[in-house]
């Protein structure tokens, strides 16, 4: 019997959801997860977690994960704990709120973004005394 090296263990935890592929409701994920097809509904990806979704998937709903890459299209919210990117081909018609935003170059970005860090947010706050 083969064991699994870490290289297999960590390729068979990536999630992916395939091109035709619809799903709708309340999506849950851990890990990677890669979206190639649309996602309607809430969509959460666990502590620690990477979104992926690529130039031909689309999500439509509210977006929740650690770490978000758009190259697709996402109608609705996104909020990630660490960051957020959308690349030259990626849509966002929605609010996003991460600490960190990266919008590259031909992007389209239509809401209202809210950077912020729980832990800076906490230092810069004038003490109430």
């Amino acid at each position: 019997m083969k064991s699994l090296t870490p290289e297999h263990a960590h390729e068979s935890a990536i999630n992916l959801v395939a091109e035709g592929t619809r799903m709708e409701g309340r999506i849950q994920f851990d890990s990677i997860t890669r979206v190639h097809g649309v996602l309607v509904g809430e969509v959460r990806a666990a502590h620690g977690s990477t979104l992926v979704l690529s130039d031909n998937g689309m999500i439509e709903g509210q977006v929740y994960a650690d770490v978000i890459y758009v190259n697709g299209m996402v109608q609705g919210d996104i909020e990630a704990l660490t960051r957020v990117v959308i690349s030259s081909t990626g849509r966002v018609v929605g609010n996003i709120k991460t600490p960190s935003l990266q919008i590259d170059f031909g992007a389209y970005f239509e809401g209202r973004c809210l950077m912020e860090s729980t832990s800076l947010t906490r230092a810069a706050e004038p003490s109430r005394s």
